[in-house]
């Protein structure tokens, strides 16, 4: 056990720490540990206002779990890595107000975890591993919980293409279902030198904002079912695409809500999506 725990913006401790309980950044579950006090202090600012209630995605070793948790009234952190779950519970400590949840984010029951807030609404903040980013969002996106906000750390490749507007090339169907809440927005870059160990690429600080959402007119479900068949061949044209759900009548449909027949999936607005899942409810 370490006399004292490790200071958790110094890459330098972080490396030593890791070494003597025998660990590594594991690739498997994307660890990069941001490192850098500022950031963890301009993520903890932007991802909730003082006393709320904060789910977290990822402790790591819990630099900005402590942020995070001297704003809040209360947290829950989730973490699959039981090496850094020892290391939290043997030497580092967590904040009174935390508490811990192991196991895997993409099969954690939400519901379950956020029982700790009572009824009260929460937001939610983490680095995301990069390669389930999307599916995570989208967990989040469907689970119906009071979730008033999501501030997350991504790869900046995909926060250029969740904070990009219809007609842009990197929109796609997480965009436009991000869309349906309020256009994700990126906040502010983070270098790869702010990390121990250092990622290939740039990352980058997203919010989207749930709390109220764009689209009314439609429950979610309806709305994400046009998304995903609008973008299920992006090369193909809106009316190819939409033929199986509104068969002879794509076109009046498409028409009728302003849509070009021609038109691709990626130039198509939150609203528009809206629309046309509102003609499906109403066939």
């Amino acid at each position: 056990m370490s006399k004292t725990p490790p200071r958790l913006t110094s890459p330098r401790e972080v490396a030593a720490y890791l070494k003597e309980k025998g660990m590594s950044p594991l690739k498997k579950f994307g660890q990069n540990f941001l490192c850098d006090e500022n950031i963890l202090h301009k993520i903890a600012d932007a991802a909730c206002p003082e006393g709320a209630c904060v789910l977290e995605i990822g402790m790591g070793l819990g630099a900005l779990t402590h942020v995070l948790a001297a704003r809040a009234s209360r947290l829950v952190t989730v973490e699959i890595d039981r090496g850094l779950i020892r290391a939290q519970r043997e030497d580092i400590g967590l904040p009174d107000n935390a508490v811990l949840v192991e196991g895997d984010i993409l099969e954690t029951d939400l519901e379950a975890a956020a029982a700790s807030f009572g009824d009260q609404p929460f937001y939610v903040c983490g680095n995301l591993p990069y390669y389930i980013t999307g599916r995570i969002l989208m967990l989040l996106l469907e689970s119906l919980l009071p979730i008033q906000a999501i501030t997350a750390m991504v790869q900046k490749e995909v926060a250029d293409r969740l904070a990009a507007r219809p007609g842009d090339s990197d929109y796609g169907a997480l965009t436009a279902l991000a869309g349906y809440y309020s256009a994700p927005e990126t906040l502010f870059t983070v270098s790869s030198s702010c990390f121990y160990p250092a990622p290939d690429v740039d990352s980058a600080i997203i919010r989207i904002d749930l709390a109220h959402p764009a689209v009314t007119a439609v429950p979610f479900a309806d709305y994400r079912r046009i998304v995903n068949a609008a973008f299920a061949m992006r090369r193909k044209t809106i009316q190819n695409n939409l033929r199986s759900i509104f068969g002879p009548e794509t076109a009046s449909v498409l028409e009728s809500c302003g849509i070009r027949a021609a038109a691709r999936a990626q130039e198509l607005t939150p609203e528009q999506f809206a629309c046309l899942a509102e003609r499906e409810r109403q066939k």
